[in-house]
């Protein structure tokens, strides 16, 4: 490993030394003749990346080192002068550029109009990247784009990020695309398709409809595609199999037209619910025995002469699987350590249907009217075993738990939104009117036999046999609808809206729990296992929504103020609350553009969180022996403040950019649990407000990008950081858990698509961890990892890809061993056919058999580790065949 280490660096050094030559010459100005200092001398690869920068000095010269070879475009600026480029050619020598004269805008006959491609533009709170911009392979997709854009990653599982925040929706032209699984989008649709890439927050999808900012953000990315590319067909056919038996099988098919599109998905593996066969960056750990099948469908268009947009998906899949797990608990009490160990096994079997339909139809010139359908319903099996020992101290044992149950369930959901929209008058007045509705049903049957041993010391004190039947069914039914009017002042700067909504809610909550009178029979009903619920909940609210826009500045302001009033019933405990509660809720968002470059965005918002039934309810039904759930009728409402500021910045002569984001979150009265863990083991849960105290969260996170050793990588450090304070109470003690976390994150980047490309990252971090119960084991343990992903470009259009992957978790006083995580991946493909098409695989997974699956976590007083049966060492042959008629082709 180490030679290969050492040749890809003597590669890199030879490839940084060899072929670059400079360029230089000299700027005058053309009436005077005299030299003009400070002229910004911009060097351009020939798609309109930059390559170089510098200034004249005081004789006007100016001298650019280390170019390559290759085509440029030498651009001259300089302020109330003309804008003058200049194609250069550089091969194997020093150039020199004959004297360039540049005339006075005063003396000019006529403009001078450079066009040219900027990588990254800040448009208010969008940051927009030129996809032609960021060279990426033939037949890339997505994702494989998303990773050379500055400020995004995409994980192993396909997670995106952008600026430090996890992307949730990926759009294609402001559309879902296989709305149900956003990787799907990510995955397949090709990287020559697109022409710009927008990250921005979105508001909810109920904010944008209604006009009433509810102050929820989601992290958005929307992919606009080439006029070239809403036609055509493309898609891709793959298969691999591998050792172990195991399989992974996929389809995706897409069909473009201006107005209408069409695809189809379809995957069949053994390997995990993802699939993963195909994808050498994946760590691809396989947990259990899976099998998951899944066919899905997207169909979008423009109906009535494109007055309506109409979009519709439908998916199946089925997921089984088989798991074994180990877990070791440690927990924190004022006046010991408890103990406990376990093993489970399950195995599950589950089948579900979804559709979703949603039409914007444009009525006329005045009135639109939007319509959401949703419907999924499916079935499923679960069959679990579990064993647990608890201890005090390690030397006491406390209880032994044993439980098999097997359970059968079947669910179902609907729903139905509108949002109907009238434009009342020229000046922007209009009236919004939002209906929805939504009901659910799930049923379950599940035969539990469990044994709870306590202890007294060494001995043996009592025994709990549980052998029942539980029967369940759950019902809910939600009823909203929303009025909104709204006018605009200022020359349309300023947006009013004042609205009024109500809000009907019934949920019925039923469980039988029969225990055994025979072998056979189930008839006798344990009202401690069982409940009669009925919730009912009726609010009713005002809204008012301000929105102020300038050239520089976006301002919006919304509160909502309305009341709640609870009913919970259940007739087996003799239930019967009525609470009330009003709730506030105000949101306030700032974004101003600093420049074409700049901009910041502060939000603030203060909400109020009303305690939930279970939360209120005195009773609740038991699972098991070993846990009691209490609730408060007396708990009072919640106060949450929270504070958010963002920072971005793109400087285009550099190629750099720079973004920071922070949060700060309080809750004051906040609802906390307390407990009680008695002496055997047994644990009493409930809830309570702590009037005095206040638990926080504060988030920051820092990132910069800029291209270094003449362009040669990307350098991308980043910082992060999180610190918390919460409370809770465990046997009568206040607990207060500060929790603070840091880390450094670095990147290094090189992509030339022609002869290595490397991908680099890593980071070092440390976590404190610090409770008031048991303070001597208060620590700080070190978190570092490391990721390279190596692509050698080799003759006969070989490729090997290299993964290596390695993360080192730290002891701590509670786990005095660390645990190191390492593995490394290969893959060697070759492209077939004259149109690279086709690629033959083969795949190694995890060469040496190196990876730990010990998982460690803490939380509070709580400190955790699991361990899952995986496969992580195997190898897969691949074929993979990539189709596209037209898509993002222009036509000669």
């Amino acid at each position: 490993m180490k030679g290969i280490f050492f040749l890809m660096l003597l590669f890199f050094s030879f490839q940084y030394v060899s072929a670059q030559e400079s360029i230089k010459g000299k700027i005058i100005d053309k009436g005077e003749s005299k030299p003009i200092e400070n002229v910004s001398v911009v060097l351009l690869t020939a798609d309109s990346i930059l390559s170089k920068f510098t200034r004249t000095s005081e004789t006007g010269a100016f001298e650019l080192k280390d170019v390559k070879n290759g085509s440029y475009i030498l651009i001259l600026t300089y302020p109330k002068y003309e804008v003058l480029s200049k194609v250069i050619e550089v091969r194997d020598e020093p150039v020199q550029v004959n004297e360039i004269a540049l005339s006075s805008q005063s003396l000019l006959i006529e403009e001078v109009v450079i066009s040219q491609k900027i990588p990254i533009r800040i448009k208010g709170d969008t940051i927009e990247y030129d996809a032609g911009s960021f060279e990426t392979e033939k037949n890339a997709k997505l994702e494989d784009l998303f990773r050379r854009l500055p400020g995004m990653t995409v994980s192993s599982d396909g997670t995106v990020t952008a600026n430090g925040k996890t992307v949730s929706k990926v759009l294609i032209d402001g559309e879902e695309f296989f709305g149900y699984d956003p990787k799907i989008a990510i995955r397949n649709v090709r990287a020559d398709a697109v022409d710009k890439v927008q990250v921005y927050e979105r508001k909810s999808e109920r904010a944008e409809l209604t006009g009433i900012d509810d102050g929820e953000r989601i992290q958005t990315v929307n992919v606009v595609l080439k006029e070239e590319a809403k036609k055509g067909i493309f898609g891709n056919v793959e298969g691999n199999f591998g050792t172990q038996e195991l399989f992974d099988a996929g389809l995706f098919v897409a069909k473009f037209n201006q107005a209408e599109r069409f695809g189809i998905t379809g995957n069949w593996n053994n390997m995990g619910n993802t699939g993963g066969g195909g994808r050498i960056r994946s760590n691809n750990q396989i947990t259990g025995n899976p099998e998951y099948k899944s066919i899905g469908g997207n169909y979008e268009n423009r109906l009535f002469q494109k007055r309506m947009r109409f979009t519709s998906n439908y998916n199946y899949n089925h997921n089984t699987n088989e798991t074994e797990r180990e877990s070791y608990n440690k927990e924190l009490l004022p006046d010991r350590i408890q103990e406990s160990r376990g093993t489970s096994s399950n195995q599950t079997s589950n089948r579900n249907h979804s559709f979703r339909a949603q039409s914007n139809f444009r009525i006329d010139s005045v009135r639109n009217l939007n319509i959401n359908l949703n419907a999924n319903f499916g079935n499923g099996t679960n069959s679990n075993r579990s064993e647990r020992t608890t201890w005090k101290d390690t030397d006491f044992k406390l209880n032994d738990f044993e439980e098999t149950n097997q359970s059968f369930s079947n669910r179902s959901n609907a729903g139905l939104r509108l949002d109907y929209r009238k434009r009342l008058n020229a000046n922007g007045r209009n009236i919004n009117v939002h209906f929805n509705t939504n009901f659910s049903n799930n049923d379950s049957e599940t035969r539990v036999n469990s044994t709870t041993d306590f202890y007294s010391g060494a001995v043996l004190d009592s025994t709990r046999v549980i052998n029942q039947l539980r029967m369940s069914d759950n019902s809910n039914g939600n009823i909203e609808a929303q009025v909104n009017l709204s006018e605009q002042f200022f020359n349309r700067k300023l947006n009013v809206t004042l609205g009024y909504s109500i809000e009907n809610s019934n949920r019925k909550d039923r469980t039988d729990a029969f225990n055994a009178s025979s072998s056979t029979e189930f008839n006798e009903l344990d009202s401690a296992y069982s409940k009669n619920e009925s919730n009912n909940v009726l609010q009713n609210g005002a809204n008012l929504s301000l929105n102020f826009n300038t050239e520089k500045w976006n301002i919006n302001v919304s509160n909502n103020l309305s009341n709640r009033i609870q009913n919970l019933g259940d007739t087996y405990r003799e239930i019967d609350l009525e609470r009330s509660f009003w709730q506030n809720s105000l949101n306030s968002n700032a974004n101003y553009k600093i420049s074409n470059s700049k901009s910041m965005q502060f939000s603030y918002q203060n909400r109020t969180t009303v305690p939930s039934f279970e939360q209120l309810q005195p009773f609740q039904p038991r699972t098991n022996e070993l846990f009691q759930q209490l609730g408060n009728p007396n708990l009072k409402r919640a106060i949450n403040n929270t504070y958010n500021l963002n920072y971005n910045s793109f400087k285009l002569l550099k190629s750099s950019n720079f973004n920071v984001n922070t949060s700060f979150n309080t809750t004051h009265n906040p609802i906390v649990n307390m407990t009680i863990i008695e002496d055997n083991g047994k644990r009493v849960s409930t809830f309570y407000n702590i009037s005095d105290k206040v638990n926080w969260n504060l988030n920051g996170y820092a990132g910069y990008s800029q291209p270094v050793l003449s362009n040669f990588m990307v350098f991308s450090p980043s910082i992060s950081s999180n610190l918390s304070k919460s409370f809770n109470f465990l046997n009568g003690e206040l607990n207060e858990t500060n929790s603070n976390t840091n880390r450094l994150n670095l990147g290094l980047e090189k992509q030339t698509l022609k002869t290595v490309d490397v991908e680099w990252r890593a980071f070092i971090g440390a976590t404190t961890q610090r409770t008031s119960l048991q303070p001597h084991l208060n620590s700080t343990n070190l978190t570092t990892g490391t990721n390279a992903t190596v692509n050698y470009y080799l003759p006969y259009k070989f490729n090997v890809m290299q993964v290596i992957h390695y993360n080192l978790t730290g002891k701590t006083k509670v786990y005095p061993t660390a645990i190191h995580q390492f593995y490394m991946n290969l893959e060697l493909n070759k492209k077939l056919l004259k149109s690279q098409d086709l690629i033959l695989s083969v795949k190694a997974f995890d060469i040496f058999n190196t990876f730990n699956n010990i998982n460690r976590s803490l939380g509070g007083t709580d400190y955790s580790e699991t361990q899952v049966e995986i496969l992580t060492q195997y190898f897969m042959v691949g074929l993979k065949w990539d189709f596209n008629k037209n898509l993002g082709k222009k036509n000669d």
